[in-house]
């Protein structure tokens, strides 16, 4: 049986997946040899199909219930931290990273740990948030802007080749709306057992669906022509120097 959480999981992944097609692209261009996808759980199944130039694809996650071994011989699974990675040096010639550094309390580390089991002139791939409403809660800690993520990789030896602003201001407001059905109704992930409800939240909350709806086609309208100063995610590609 599927539980909401799980079918809330799924369909934010699927969501992600289709405002991230520039991150496919990358994916195609930069995957190649062996490749480490760190936190990605189950990403891979999304990406076995694509023609992809890899000889094997390392999917690493902390959550062994994440993680789901494919019949792909290309691919690995591993239990382990992203942040203190059992890699040696140098081992793989691509890394994917997509929407993980929020959920470390030491993103610089898992910055700096990717770079050390990236081979020279090696690509990894960051999809980075930096608008993300509460998710994956209690393990929610961060937002981050692009000039944090240009100091975190200069400070790693990488290279910043490609630099996309994903989504913007409407985006950011579209996610926002959806994100308020999952908190009004304390869908487990997205709230937490401390948040309080006031009289007034229940009298107005009828109204706040109602807008909320209304409002949905019109935001989603709006965010095709996007302002970039605020995006929702940050698609950065880099070079290990």
């Amino acid at each position: 049986m599927v539980t909401v959480e799980r079918l809330v999981e799924i369909l934010s992944i699927a969501f992600r997946n289709l405002l991230s097609k520039q991150m496919f692209k990358a994916l195609e261009s930069y995957c190649q040899g062996d490749v480490l996808d760190v936190g990605g759980a189950s990403f891979y199944s999304y990406v076995r199909e694509m023609r992809l130039r890899i000889a094997t694809w390392t999917s690493l996650d902390v959550n062994h219930d994440r993680l789901n071994k494919s019949l792909d011989s290309r691919h690995t699974v591993v239990i382990g931290d992203g942040c203190d990675m059992q890699f040696a040096d140098a081992s793989f010639d691509a890394v994917v990273n997509s929407q993980v550094l929020e959920h470390v309390m030491e993103p610089l580390k898992m910055v700096s740990e990717t770079s050390r089991v990236l081979k020279p002139r090696g690509h990894v791939i960051f999809l980075i948030p930096q608008t993300a409403c509460v998710h994956a809660a209690p393990h929610c800690y961060y937002n981050f802007t692009i000039y944090w993520i240009r100091e975190a990789l200069k400070r790693n030896n990488l290279e910043i080749v490609e630099e996309h602003q994903l989504g913007g201001v409407w985006s950011t407001a579209l996610y926002h709306h959806i994100y308020f059905f999952l908190q009004a109704f304390r869908v487990k992930g997205f709230t937490f057992d401390e948040s309080k409800r006031s009289r007034l939240f229940y009298v107005l909350l009828p109204f706040m669906v109602a807008y909320a709806l209304v409002s949905l086609p019109l935001v989603a309208i709006l965010s095709l022509g996007d302002l970039k100063e605020e995006p929702n995610n940050h698609l950065v590609v880099a070079r290990k120097q």
